[in-house]
């Protein structure tokens, strides 16, 4: 059934033989069981494996700091932790440090066995889309199908690497980036090169939703529910069905209504007010946010499970300011829509306007650019060049102290605070942020140890 072995680790060899003994029995033949987890990544460093099950309370090592040292040295295996202790603090550790799954002694067989199914699997699509990756990077293919997306910046062909890795799956998708980034084009693209393409894109803003009407915009009601219900509404997902759902801004989510996300999401039904028959779905859901989601767990302002099930693919849009000479070109093309809009000739930016354009950091990031060039192409009066009098005051005063305070930096420390700024905006995940990088999670690890014995 598996081509690499389970690996069992628990201190009990009676819970061991158990254990092996009821794999065994489900089909999963190639086991192996180690009592000694001291001994486990010596192991790993000799042998292939798929899975891991995991102890925590052991004498030689605790479990929780095993895992840490596996997930560092060996992201791609699953590791479900099977202790005794039923423990919400330990379980989110777990999982914070990267278990797949937390599961409580004894435990049940039928969801030990779809937990193990489920991980294996994330496991063969994690390998295949690695495998995908190293066969677009090689190839280096022409991006046509990105052409409207205007970038110079590798930073943003990385991010076109995941969209291509993650689009033909079915996996939920979670962008995460500042207001302003984009992350609703990455969405569509995603949606546009997927199997789903010839069906419905639904667009869901859920900041601008009452909360009183949540439930009834998402999922719908029946004709009679309540006053002014005259007739049956189809709600988002219902619309959405057999296409793809993007929730923007997903950390609005109210928590009540976190929990029925979770349950379409596991079940791939809902329900619509006033219904007592679910509606099956056949439905992609990708989400995005511009907050640290990982941090509203810990404040329990967002449930950690529906975070987890939201994130299986993972994409971070970088700001405007570490995208190269994209400003410039953006600028440009806001330049030949504001000529189109006010029907103006302007031929292009003065010195002094690109000088600005280039020192400025854009906390709007590509909106606010696109609304500064719009409006100044409206105050031109018979004008070839875009001149610092067009643009807005404010944003002349803000370009030019970031230019007067500019430090000039060596090349190494310019490289570590790009580092730095990539980690804090995952969260500090080694394993997202090395895509945005374009480097091994290794070649991240090591760099990022050396940051830190300078500093």
């Amino acid at each position: 059934m598996e081509s690499s072995p389970i690996l069992i680790v628990d201190d009990e060899p009676s819970y061991l033989e158990l254990i092996k003994s009821v794999l065994n029995e489900e089909g999963y033949t190639n086991i192996i069981t180690e009592q000694n987890p001291l001994k486990v990544l010596p192991l790993l460093e000799r042998t292939d494996i798929d899975l891991i099950l995991l102890d925590i309370f052991m004498p030689e090592m605790n479990g929780l700091d095993l895992l840490e040292k596996v997930y560092a040295d060996y992201p791609s295996i699953p590791v479900i932790v099977i202790t005794a202790v039923n423990e919400v603090q330990i379980a989110l550790r777990a999982v914070k440090l990267g278990a797949y799954e937390f599961i409580t002694k004894p435990p049940d067989t039928d969801r030990l066995f779809l937990t193990i199914r489920r991980a294996l699997a994330k496991k063969l699509l994690e390998t295949e889309r690695d495998s995908l990756r190293k066969t677009f990077i090689e190839a280096k293919p022409e991006r046509r199908d990105f052409s409207e997306i205007l970038t110079d910046s590798p930073v943003m062909h990385k991010v076109f690497e995941l969209v291509e890795i993650f689009a033909p799956t079915n996996e939920t998708v979670l962008i995460a980036g500042e207001t302003g980034t984009g992350k609703d084009l990455i969405a569509r693209k995603i949606h546009e090169l997927s199997p789903r393409r010839k069906n419905s894109f639904v667009a869901v803003n859920l900041a601008s939703i009452s909360s009183s009407l949540f439930e009834s915009e998402l999922f719908g009601y029946k004709k009679g529910t309540f006053t002014g219900a005259n007739e049956d509404k189809a709600g988002y997902f219902e619309s959405a069905n057999g296409g793809t759902i993007f929730l923007d801004e997903i950390g609005e989510l109210p928590l009540p209504l976190q929990g029925k996300l979770l349950r379409t999401i596991q079940y791939n039904e809902i329900y619509k007010i006033g219904d007592p028959k679910p509606i099956n779905l056949d439905i992609r859901i990708i989400s995005a946010t511009n907050k640290n989601l990982l941090d509203a767990v810990h404040k329990k302002e967002f449930r950690a499970d529906l975070y987890y099930r939201l994130n299986r693919g993972y994409i971070y849009m970088p700001p405007l300011r570490l995208r190269d000479n994209d400003v410039v070109l953006l600028a440009e093309h806001f330049l030949e829509l504001g000529n189109k809009t006010y029907n103006r000739n302007v031929l292009g930016f003065s010195d002094e306007v690109i000088s600005l354009l280039k020192q400025y950091e854009f906390p709007g990031n590509i909106r606010e650019l696109e609304n500064i060039i719009i409006n100044a192409v409206a105050k031109t009066k018979n004008q070839e060049y875009i001149e610092t009098i067009d643009l807005p005051p404010d944003y002349v005063k803000k370009a030019e102290k970031k230019s007067s305070e500019l430090i000039v930096t060596g090349l190494d420390e310019a490289i570590e605070d790009h580092i730095l700024n990539v980690m804090k905006s995952v969260g500090n995940s080694i394993q997202r942020a090395a895509p945005i990088l374009g480097v091994s999670e290794r070649t991240l690890q090591r760099r990022l140890k050396a940051i830190r014995e300078k500093n």
